[in-house]
């Protein structure tokens, strides 16, 4: 039997200015072994980040993405064991519970045979989650681009890139409610992001990042977030003070993302003990932009 392993990224996406366009792949990672079984059982195993906090069984999310692909070919293997070895924080805007989904999906083509390829399995993703930006992000690593169609197929392109690192914060909220996005928008308010988008895509293809910092202060979704996320305001400002050039959120939060040319540890610790003083649990790391995307291996067992 074959032993399928799927490695998939974290996910940056609505960025500074670069709200609903563009998303950006993070060297933090997702990776899901799938065995078929000779018996007719399931068996889930969850690690790392967020093991226990989904219900292991038909409702993991891993789970739920291979069934869908299942149903969709009205054929699936007679058991199977999964085991998910997760390092992207849950319900923190990173994209961990879309990277689980894909994962099932293409665990799932694979245990069939591998008879889609890349372009149907990111279709199929995208239909249902209705997340292109971090299923695109994962699935081809770097920065992407997409919009949707009226008939809701998207059209995508990957983007040049020099990559660099990034601080990420993770703090740990009770009750934190992600922003509502905006049904309509001030037409400076959209005329102020898109005045800024291409000078974000101009830095990010030469890792410009002073000229990236100054495309992180949009006006639609970032005043929401500074009330919404706890100590916003007074992070940020420790941040900058020990050397980060600018901060934005990802998703819909309450990751926070920040650039720096340097001294990445000291910023990262200062963000740290800003959060413990005021009695915000969470998690800093300092990762690389991945530019691989998914990562697929298989190895025969006995």
């Amino acid at each position: 039997m074959q032993k399928i392993k799927v490695r998939l990224p974290a996910t940056l996406t609505n960025f500074g200015v670069a709200l609903d366009n563009l998303g950006l792949a993070l060297g933090l990672y997702t990776q899901v072994e799938f065995s078929p079984r000779e018996d007719t059982q399931l068996i889930v195993e969850t690690l790392g980040e967020g093991a226990g906090e989904y219900a292991l069984g038909l409702r993991h999310p891993v789970v739920l993405g291979m069934s869908r692909f299942f149903q969709e070919h009205e054929r699936a293997p007679s058991g199977v064991s999964i085991r998910v070895q997760n390092d992207i924080p849950l319900r923190s805007g990173l994209g961990a519970e879309t990277a689980f989904m894909l994962a099932g999906v293409i665990g799932a083509n694979n245990l069939l045979g591998g008879g889609w390829g890349r372009d149907a399995l990111m279709r199929f993703a995208i239909h249902i989650t209705q997340r292109p930006y971090h299923i695109l992000s994962a699935m081809l690593g770097g920065l992407t681009a997409c919009v949707l169609q009226d008939d809701g197929e998207p059209i995508y392109r990957t983007l040049p890139l020099k990559a660099f690192r990034v601080i990420v914060a993770i703090p740990q909220l009770e009750r934190y409610t992600a922003p509502l996005k905006p049904e309509k928008l001030d037409y400076s308010e959209h005329l102020y992001s898109a005045q800024r988008l291409p000078l974000l895509l101009e830095a990010l293809k030469h890792g410009d990042l002073e000229l990236l910092a100054s495309t992180f202060q949009e006006r639609v979704l970032a005043p929401q977030f500074a009330q919404q996320i706890r100590g916003y305001a007074h992070v940020a400002e420790v941040a900058r003070l020990a050397g980060a050039l600018a901060v934005t959120t990802s998703g819909m939060g309450p990751a926070m993302v920040f650039l720096a040319h340097k001294a990445h540890d000291r910023i990262a610790e200062a963000v740290e003990t800003a959060f413990r003083n005021l009695d915000i649990k969470g998690r800093v790391v300092i990762v690389p932009l991945d530019t691989q995307g998914v990562v697929i291996s298989m190895m025969q067992t006995t």
